[in-house]
């Protein structure tokens, strides 16, 4: 059987991967295991992985990622559809996907259910998410108060994956710094988030909202060096925060006052979501009321347009024009609230004409 993982949760889709990698080689000791990644490679190498037999195993597991970011020019659904085709009984393909709808998958490739199986991974609501939270400390030899889950909530982007690497990240800390700790209070996050501050997504909308381009630039610099898909994490944050921008201005011109605003504030999403995404927390709600001053209805919507058109380069373009890539884009949003400056960004830039 060979699946395709949709939709935002990556922590229970690396879950269910690594159980399936288990189950694999716990019948094939010798399968080759391949892991490819969409902008890494256009086709080829997934053709190769799944057409050629491997000399020195019985087994080929082929393992697909960002799928999301695949272009019309990429050859990956046909690499797929030969294999399907060709009835190789002796490879397995394991595609994730971030897509939220079947919509956009090549009928051919999951016509047959009996060949490809689509699973979606859902985010969990709040209340599920709490359990998890409390559950992973215990399991570190913590106790964790209600405030500090909250707090936890705040600091991730919803789904288990980041919530399972700030756990961590905050128990191994405190193994290290406080072998006596049993409990994590809000002000030992604090203390944590304070010794190892950095920048992301989050805190890049920040300075945009303050209209702040030098301390954006450096923030952008600063993701830019963590690793190497960070930027890309960090334009899908933006796109987020804009679109919850957008939804509480629009609240806002409809007559509703602030703080039911911020309450019922959503993100947009283009498909329908399956747990709750509605409301503005409270250390969010200062950014979003200096960036509704700076960037008006009207405007918004523009940026989240032109975030829109920009989305297939700011998340394939190669390393080597990540940077000015992004500096544009940052540029766009804070000076011409999302009016383009008429450069090809396909192009060299010594090119470009300012």
């Amino acid at each position: 059987m060979n699946y395709i993982l949709m939709g935002p949760e990556e922590g229970l889709k690396a879950d269910w991967l690594q159980n399936e990698k288990k189950r694999v080689l716990s019948e094939h000791p010798d399968a080759e295991i391949h892991t490819l990644f969409v902008g890494d490679d256009k086709g080829e190498d997934l053709d190769a992985a799944l057409s050629q037999p491997s000399l020195f195993s019985s087994f080929r597991f082929v393992i697909l990622k960002q799928y999301e970011n695949r272009t019309p020019r990429d050859t990956f659904d046909n690499a797929l559809i030969q294999f399907l085709n060709s009835g190789q009984t002796d490879a397995e393909f394991i595609i994730l996907s971030t897509e939220k709808s079947k919509a956009k998958l090549n009928k051919e490739i999951i016509k047959d259910e009996n060949l490809v199986t689509v699973q979606f991974f859902w985010e969990m609501f709040d209340n599920q998410k709490r359990d998890w939270i409390r559950n992973a400390f215990q399991r570190e030899g913590y106790r964790i108060g209600n405030d500090a889950v909250e707090e936890i909530l705040f600091s991730v982007d919803n789904n288990t994956a980041e919530m399972k690497n700030l756990v961590t990240a905050i128990s191994m800390y405190f193994h290290q710094a406080d072998k006596e700790k049993t409990s994590i209070t809000v002000e030992d996050i604090e203390k944590y988030s304070l010794q190892t501050r950095g920048e992301d997504g989050g805190t890049l909308f920040q300075a945009i909202a303050d209209g702040d381009l030098s301390r954006s630039l450096s923030i952008l610099s600063s993701i830019i060096s963590s690793d190497s898909q960070a930027a890309q994490k960090a334009y899908s944050v933006l796109v987020t925060r804009f679109r919850t921008l957008e939804s509480f201005e629009m609240l806002r011109a409809k007559g509703m006052m602030e703080k039911e605003a911020f309450d019922n504030a959503d993100s947009l999403q283009p498909y329908t979501s399956f747990y709750p995404t509605k409301g503005i927390k409270g250390r969010e709600q200062n950014t979003m009321r200096k960036a509704a001053a700076r960037y008006p209805l009207k405007d918004t919507q523009r940026i989240i347009r032109y975030l829109s058109e920009m989305d297939s380069k700011a998340k394939n373009t190669s390393t080597e024009w990540t940077g000015i890539v992004f500096q544009s884009i940052i540029a766009d949003i804070i000076l011409r609230k999302g009016k383009t400056t008429g450069i090809d960004l396909d192009s060299s830039p010594l090119e470009w004409k300012l």
